[in-house]
């Protein structure tokens, strides 16, 4: 998909890389998540959250590659988190326009970022 810089966009690029930020965060509770399934999160941006009663999910883009879609309970902090894998080929196809919008716009995030980091070496 070919991003135009629309508001939109440029909305969505914001949350990601707060998201990203986050995940920054050593005391991050989905950092925690991932860095346990051997998952770097230098280049991970939160797609989507969604707060239920009893846990929370979050669908995270890990280095513009594949998806993990991690579950991790609130209420009982013995439950361990449930963490799957994802191909974006498969996600792509169930996703809205603006899902698509937004996946793209972090798509663009981790080639800026790679490309700023191959630059820097």
């Amino acid at each position: 998909m070919k991003l135009v810089g629309s508001k939109a966009e440029r909305e969505f690029s914001e949350e990601l890389i707060e998201s990203n930020k986050l995940l920054q965060d050593p005391c991050s509770l989905l950092r925690k998540v991932l860095e346990s399934e051997g998952i770097n999160t230098l280049n991970a941006y939160v797609l989507h959250y969604i707060y239920e009663q009893y846990e929370d999910l979050y669908v995270v883009l890990i280095d513009g590659e594949y998806l993990v879609e991690v579950e991790i309970d609130r209420v009982d902090s013995a439950v361990l988190p449930v963490v799957e894998r994802r191909e974006l080929k498969t996600y792509l196809h169930q996703l809205s326009r603006v899902n698509q919008i937004r996946l793209a716009v972090a798509q663009e995030l981790v080639r800026e970022r790679m490309t700023k980091g191959l630059a820097e070496q």
